[in-house]
């Protein structure tokens, strides 16, 4: 494929999503990145697991800060927006291409990005919640990519958005599917994982 055709899907791509944030408040690409790239993603938190560097996630930020499993269950870890890893780098860039294109079409201003490795062991969720901070609003859209290879409806894991007047939307955790919406206004949550782990990179386009 040349370069041109790439940009030419990369744009129709970042269009639909999009227009599904317009019309549905959420927006999803089924192959946001090239599998490739997601098993890279997918080895590196793997590799980060084994190594011990997976931290316990919390909620809230600064004084509202706690850690509940009762609430949230996933060990994170950041990723530095510099990286040097070859899968994180594609990752990045395209994420950065992604807010060029909101800025140029859609006037959003965003100026940064962050995101984290999530990793959610059997049994574990992360209950309904908005992801913006009630102390900080930097936070503007919410994207998440999925790692799993292979998965299955019963292997459960479901990401449930609750669009204010609508109706709920369940979305299965499959490699290579991007999911974007609102951080101040779209309620979600994290279903058990029954079978096998659950694995994503959760980020914030922020102002």
């Amino acid at each position: 494929m040349d370069k041109d055709q790439e940009q030419k899907e990369e744009h129709d791509q970042f269009e639909e999503m999009i227009q599904g944030l317009i019309d549905n408040k959420y927006g999803c690409s089924n192959h946001f990145i090239d599998i490739n790239t997601i098993n890279g993603l997918l080895d590196n938190i793997q590799r980060e697991k084994q190594s011990g560097n997976l931290q316990v996630s919390g909620t809230g930020n600064k004084n509202d800060y706690q850690q509940n499993a009762s609430i949230r269950g996933d060990k994170i870890k950041w990723i530095d927006d510099k990286s040097i890893d070859q899968f994180e780098k594609i990752y990045n860039q395209k994420v950065c291409n992604f807010i060029s294109h909101l800025n140029k079409t859609c006037f959003t201003a965003i100026k940064s990005f962050e995101s984290h490795y999530a990793d959610y062991e059997q049994k574990s969720f992360y209950k309904r919640h908005l992801d913006q901070f009630k102390n900080e609003k930097g936070r503007k859209y919410s994207i998440v990519l999925f790692l799993n290879q292979d998965w299955q409806t019963e292997d459960g894991g479901l990401l449930s958005l609750y669009p204010e007047g609508g109706s709920q939307q369940d979305i299965s955790p499959i490699a290579g599917k991007m999911v974007f919406f609102q951080s101040d206004e779209m309620e979600h949550e994290v279903h058990p994982s029954f079978t096998r782990e659950r694995r994503s990179i959760a980020g914030w386009l922020k102002d």
